[in-house]
């Protein structure tokens, strides 16, 4: 990346899922109407808004989430598995992976 000296690199997580959880994800999200239908549908989608993050400068990073550990995430806040809740659960998945 060409940042100047000095300048911090721009890094976003992005979620990614394991094919054998999809069908998981879909049943037990609030708004699985908003999801893709299928793992390759999503996979497709993945690609192209990385490669759109990409365009902006911004690196783009692929934060594994496994879908029993987001249940017991939102079970644990008390939210629903929604985007809101996959949202905060890869950002706090993105820090504790920094921190190593």
């Amino acid at each position: 990346m060409n940042n100047k000296p000095g300048m911090k690199e721009k890094v976003i997580g992005i979620g990614y899922y394991r094919r054998e959880q999809w069908l998981q994800l879909l049943e037990t999200a609030a708004d699985a109407q908003i999801l893709e239908k299928t793992y390759d549908e999503w996979l497709e989608i993945l690609d192209s808004s990385m490669e759109k993050i990409k365009a902006h400068g911004i690196e783009p990073e692929l934060i594994h989430v496994d879908v029993n550990e987001l249940l017991d995430f939102c079970k644990n806040k008390g939210l629903q598995n929604n985007a809101g809740a996959r949202s905060i659960f890869i950002t706090e998945l993105s820090r504790k992976k920094k921190e190593i």
